[in-house]
């Protein structure tokens, strides 16, 4: 027999007292009643939103080639004067926005196109020290590790090991905290 419980505070389901095997069927079959409505209920919430995405994305891909445009406008005026933009520091600042010059996070590379990780995987195994920047079961570079303890590496090491770090520079616009704050006090 199922016996009701009372429901919580008149919200959600009724709670039902499992009291033999067919109450446990039933109390199973509800469960499952319950997640085909969920899952309906995400599908339908899915559509709407892909509708949505739909609707907007010819008029933000339309911006962001804006953008795109008008950020190589600024790079390449930035690039031809240099020297006399950015005297002090890699970068300056307007009222709206900071831009300038940065370094990209650092990344471990192999010296040359002809060393594979495959001959660095085989040159830190030969190493006394190499053993720890490899990762097991199958040995490949542990480049996590290699970037955290890339100071402590001397040139020798990095050329008997065939990697080295690269950092590339980038060009970057970025609106200040206070101007990407009011933008989206507006939206």
């Amino acid at each position: 027999m199922i016996a009701p419980n009372e429901q919580f505070g008149g919200r959600g389901p009724r709670m039902l007292k499992i009291t033999s095997p067919e109450a446990l069927d039933s109390a199973v079959a509800e469960v499952i009643r319950l997640k085909i409505e969920r899952t309906s209920l995400v599908a339908a919430k899915d559509g709407e939103v892909a509708l949505i995405e739909k609707k907007h994305q010819a008029g933000i891909t339309a911006k962001e080639a804006e953008i795109s445009a008008a950020e190589e406008r600024v790079q390449e005026y930035c690039v031809a004067h240099r020297p006399e933009l950015f005297t002090e520091k890699k970068s300056r600042e307007t009222s709206l926005a900071e831009f300038g010059f940065e370094l990209t996070p650092p990344r471990v590379e192999t010296t040359s196109r002809k060393v594979t990780w495959k001959d660095v995987v085989a040159r830190l195994k030969r190493l006394a020290w190499g053993a720890a920047y490899l990762n097991q079961p199958e040995p490949k570079p542990d480049k996590n590790a290699l970037l955290a303890d890339r100071e402590k590496f001397s040139p020798d090491q990095l050329t008997a090991a065939g990697i080295q770090f690269v950092q590339d520079e980038q060009f970057f616009i970025r609106p200040k905290p206070e101007t990407a704050q009011e933008t989206v006090r507006e939206a």
